[in-house]
């Protein structure tokens, strides 16, 4: 009996023991998980990005810079999409409230490399990376790309992420076509992206539910303001204040960002109404704009333009003293104030043109003139900003890369097909070995003799048929292969004289900004074309994966020296070597081609009885292998020529070898592979020594980060 309880006692102890274990496990990993910093905390970095936006509002742009970067310094542990958010916060900063191009794209990059290895799992995240990436190229005025990175975020999308998603892609389009100021083109894209938008989840958010939609409605009637379309602008206005008044209580956290919004439209709703000439209804939206945005912590830069409005209203109906009052207002609160947003420079300049309207119409002729001046300055200004993105074609962007995509589908359908032609070349050569070995069974049955010697004339047929398709298909590949390597080789000299003349044409500075952009794209697109020309030329493809395993660098030259003594003998030559032991990861077959190349070269064009050298040293992360003869040298006019393919440099031996102009192109192609480079030193006359060399030990990134 007293030894039961101590069999419980030792079980409760075990039980114990086994849940402290597995507590501590769980523990440890969640520790790692903690360190390793793939823990984010969403609420925390959600509530600091709200704080910044409502600075930002409020109009102090430096300020919620620095709240900003505060906050993250005081962030522990901050998770890769709590960094992620931050990187798209300063990004949005530098190409809407303070326009810096160059910080914008390194706040881009930052977004792109938190998410590297995490695409899958934050598929949102990286769709709207791909769109900052757009958005940077934009503001840097690089249209065409932009366009692609726009168009590449959309198929991401559609292949990752739901008809929700969709919206933003839809809504950049129709701004860029806005700021193109093609109102009536943005509309539609407008109009789709709040189509996509419907399909959200009740779940989606306040930016989502609330703050994209009308946003959109305010958009659409701008654009058709813009387009001397006031009817359809009033319709729009009051769709966009029904739909705040109505969606505004789902958000009572977010009751501040509905009234600035409403203030928003308010004000552009006044305006639409003065272009009309309805004094009641213009001055009434407009004061309720000023009324709801001129107070800090809400939209003061909204309402300078809605007072702006205000007061070219009161000149178009001679109400001159309030409408001087409210001109003298806005300039004291232009003065720039520390810590505030730069004011709007079309703003600026609505208020320049209605100081001019003023003078002007109460005949203070002096004054006016001054303004005239300042309106036409800064008018010229804005239009020389805005000018290469009014000739951006984005259809054209869009077709172009769609037809990139089209062409990459054709060749994986033709590789596809040409894959199935092997397969039936092997099934029907699988299906000749049968018939060959029915016959030889029936050949040993004398009554069947007459059937298998009828089998044997059939078979001798078939083969003589698949004999003749192989050949002619053999045949009409080799003739293609050429047909279209000639003629990629003989586009070189038009193309390349297309672009050195767009050069040549761009060094002259007197040319127009509209004549340089159009021969820019010409330079582009005739650079594009030299590279798909030599695509054309490769005998192996860049993108034709290399196997590669350790080699004994110094057995393999001795093993090409040995082989090389016959042709050098044939000619009294020398062949001395000169290395110690390397080993490098290579493709051992591609790497004896280019070294026997070159060795043979050096045979091919050295004089009788000449002395040839081999040797190979070893650096820090490269192998350097350098041939030299004593030769007749390379002239000055073929240097240039003789690492390309079907090159005119060809030139016989000094015993009269037959050349082909294809070996220092194929060994150019092989070591660029390897992440190496090749080149020669040349003495015209007295000999030539070409260098080869090849990265060891570590991922080569650039051929400048090769030490040889």
């Amino acid at each position: 009996m007293p030894l039961r309880p101590n069999r419980d006692v030792s079980k409760h102890i075990s039980i114990v023991a086994l849940w402290a274990l597995f507590t501590i496990l769980l523990f440890s990993l969640s520790c790692k998980r903690i360190m390793n910093g793939d823990t984010n905390h969403a609420a925390h970095a959600d509530s600091i990005i709200d704080q910044t936006n409502d600075l930002l509002i409020d109009g102090q742009t430096a300020r919620s810079l620095k709240f900003l970067d505060s906050a993250y310094a005081a962030f522990k542990n901050p998770g890769p999409i709590d960094l992620w958010k931050k990187y798209d916060k300063k990004n949005n900063f530098y190409l809407d409230f303070v326009p810096d191009s160059a910080k914008a794209r390194i706040y881009a990059d930052s977004m792109l490399l938190v998410l590297k290895g995490r695409e899958q799992a934050n598929s949102a995240e990286y769709g709207n990376t791909i769109f900052a990436q757009g958005d940077v190229l934009m503001a840097r005025r690089k249209f065409d790309e932009a366009f692609k990175y726009y168009y590449d975020g959309r198929q991401y999308i559609q292949s990752n992420l739901d008809t929700c998603s969709l919206c933003d892609f839809s809504y950049r389009l129709g701004q860029v076509r806005y700021n193109q100021a093609q109102y009536l083109k943005a509309v539609p894209y407008l109009k789709q992206a709040i189509a996509e938008n419907s399909h959200c989840k009740s779940a989606a958010g306040f930016r989502r539910l609330f703050t994209f939609p009308q946003r959109a409605l305010n958009t659409i009637a701008l654009c058709y303001e813009k387009s001397d379309m006031p009817d359809s602008a009033i319709i729009y206005y009051r769709l966009a204040v029904s739909f705040i008044n109505r969606n505004a209580k789902k958000f009572p956290d977010k009751r501040k960002y509905a009234e600035v919004a409403k203030g928003v439209v308010y004000g552009n709703l006044g305006g639409v109404y003065a272009k009309q000439n309805k004094f009641a209804d213009a001055e009434k939206y407009l004061k309720l704009s000023i009324l709801i945005n001129d107070h800090p912590g809400y939209e003061p830069g909204d309402a300078q333009t809605a007072a702006v409005k205000l007061a070219g209203l009161y000149i178009n109906f001679s109400h001159f003293r309030e409408a001087d009052s409210l001109l003298r207002k806005l300039e004291i609160e232009f003065v720039p104030k520390p810590g505030t947003a730069k004011v709007d420079d079309r703003v600026l300049l609505f208020w320049c043109r209605l100081r001019w309207s003023y003078f002007d119409k109460t005949h203070l002729l002096p004054q006016a003139y001054q303004y005239v001046q300042k309106y036409h300055n800064l008018k010229d200004s804005l239009e020389e900003i805005s000018k290469g993105l009014r000739y951006a074609d984005l259809d054209k962007g869009f077709k172009g890369t769609e037809q990139q995509y089209k062409i990459a589908l054709l060749k994986k359908d033709n590789e596809l097909k040409t894959a199935y032609l092997v397969g039936a070349i092997i099934f029907s050569l699988m299906a000749i070995s049968i018939l060959v070995g029915v016959w030889h069974n029936l050949v040993r049955t004398k009554q069947n003799v007459a059937e298998l010697t009828r089998l044997n004339g059939e078979i001798n047929d078939n083969n003589s048929y698949i004999r003749k398709a192989m050949d002619a298909l053999e045949q009409s590949q080799e003739d293609n292969s050429r047909m279209m390597k000639i003629v990629a080789h003989d586009l070189r000299n038009p193309i390349g004289a297309i672009t050195s003349t767009a050069l040549m044409m761009l060094d002259d500075k007197d040319r127009t900004e509209d004549d340089k952009m159009m021969l820019g794209f010409i330079k582009t697109s005739g650079e594009n074309s030299l590279d798909l020309v030599d695509g054309l030329l490769q005998v192996h493809p860049p993108d034709e994966e290399l196997i590669k395993e350790p080699v004994d660098l110094l057995q393999m030259l001795g093993y090409c020296v040995e082989l090389m003594h016959f042709k050098a003998d044939a000619k009294q030559q020398k062949i001395e070597l000169q290395a110690k032991s390397v080993t490098a990861p290579v493709n051992r077959e591609k790497m004896w081609r280019v070294l026997s190349n070159i060795i043979a070269n050096a045979i091919k064009f050295s004089p009788l009885g000449a002395d040839i050298l081999v040797t190979m040293e070893e650096k820090p992360d490269s192998v350097l292998i350098a041939v030299e003869d004593h030769g007749i040298g390379i002239p000055d006019e073929l240097k240039d020529k003789i690492f390309d393919m079907f090159t005119e440099a060809r030139r016989d031996g000094t015993a009269g070898e037959q050349p082909f102009g294809l070996g220092l192109a194929i060994s150019k192609q092989i070591v660029e592979a390897h992440g190496g480079k090749i080149w020669f030193n040349n003495k015209p006359g007295d000999g030539t020594t070409f260098f080869c060399g090849i990265a060891v030990g570590r991922v080569v990134l650039y051929q400048s980060d090769l030490s040889f």
